[in-house]
Formats: structure tokens, sequence, C-alpha cells
């Protein structure tokens, strides 16, 4: 938008240049100063045509220097974003892993009390089994 506003602010400039010059042109009477003054004014109309175009220029060279900034900063942006997705799921990789660890203990410290329960519990069931088997003959 900078450049835009600049071109306008040049391009007035410019067409105050040329009135100024043409105010001269009336002003003057002889055929040499005419032409002198002619010949000023398409010098100056030149002039202010380069410069036109060097500002387009400059203005196309900035957006894109611009652009190609925005993508190269989106794509560091992405890239630090996926490495971060990658740490949380390690992460949580790493803690399901040390509860699936505890649970297992768990389930092993259960059994164990379950086993050695049920061998204390085994001579008493064979005893019983024995006892209701002679009742029965």
């Amino acid at each position: 938008m900078f450049f835009i506003e600049y071109l306008h602010h040049v391009i007035n400039m410019l067409r105050a240049r040329l009135l100024k010059k043409y105010t001269k042109l009336v002003t003057m009477l002889t055929d040499s100063k005419e032409t002198e003054i002619l010949s000023e004014i398409r010098d100056s109309e030149k002039k202010s045509e380069e410069i036109i175009e060097r500002a387009k220029v400059e203005y196309k060279r900035i957006l894109d220097d611009a652009k190609r900034n925005s993508l190269k900063l989106l794509a560091a942006k992405k890239q630090e974003i996926s490495k971060l997705q990658q740490k949380k799921l390690m992460d949580f990789r790493a803690k399901a892993g040390l509860v699936k660890a505890e649970k297992v203990k768990e389930g092993k410290k259960a059994a164990n009390q379950a086993k050695a329960k049920a061998e204390k519990n085994a001579g008493k069931a064979v005893e019983f089994a024995m006892k209701k088997f002679e009742e029965m003959t």
C-alpha cells in the first residue's frame, strides 16, 4: 500500500511540474522557446514513466520477498508443530508403557496371592474330599 501511495505522490508531483512547464509554454512567445519547453515536457514525462516503472518493479519485489518469507515461516512452524506432536506421542506411549507395567505387576501379585492361598487350602480340600468320600462309602 505504501508504494501505491508513493506512486500517486510521485505522479502528482510530476503533474505539478508539467503544469508549471505548460504555464511557461503559454507565456513564451517564440517558437524556439516553445520547442525547448515541449522537449523538456517530453523528457519529464519519460522520467516520470521510468520512476513509475522502477516503483512497480520494487513493489513487486517486496511482495515476492514477503510471500517467500511467509512461506518459509509457515513451513518452519509446521515442522515445529510436527515435532511437538511427535514428542507428545512418545511421552504418551512411555506413560502408557509405565501404566501397563504397573498393571501387569499388580496382576502377578494378585495371581501369586491366589496361588499361595490355593496351595495353603489344597491340603484342607484334599482332607475334605477324603472325608466326604469316606462318608459315602
